[in-house]
């Protein structure tokens, strides 16, 4: 599912989770369009599963929807939370159901980001995020 693009911006790649289709599409294309490299998963259990299966390092941060079957999103934090390779990681909440702040103070959670989003909004949020 990666495409290479003609300018590649540092970070690592982007992971992208959310069931919807054209959610992860709009994402994939905002980032890939300034040069980012993204791989998606459509739930938490397809996301974990890549994480653990490549170098931990290849993900630069997590784009992450709440809202999921299989795995939603609080079960993927508690357990990405759980591998010590993988709790650095830092994740983005991009999701039309807004967090508990609780929930939020997961130590990887940088920022939420709730629709609609104008996508330079979305841009700069992933540069600041990936500029840590």
């Amino acid at each position: 599912m990666i495409e290479a693009a003609s300018q590649r911006r540092e970070g690592g790649r982007i992971l992208i989770v959310d069931d919807y289709d054209d959610a992860r599409l709009n994402l994939r294309e905002a980032l890939e369009s300034v040069g980012y490299e993204v791989v998606e998963a459509v739930h938490g259990q397809q996301a974990l599963h890549y994480l653990v299966s490549n170098e931990p390092r290849a993900v630069g941060l997590i784009l992450l929807d709440l809202a999921m079957p299989v795995m939603d999103g609080w079960q993927f934090l508690r357990l990405l939370s759980s591998y010590v390779g993988l709790r650095s990681i830092p994740v983005l909440i991009v999701s039309g159901h807004p967090p508990r702040l609780e929930e939020t103070r997961h130590g990887g959670v940088v920022g939420v980001l709730n629709p609609p989003y104008e996508v330079q909004e979305l841009l700069s949020l992933v540069d600041r995020c990936l500029a840590r």
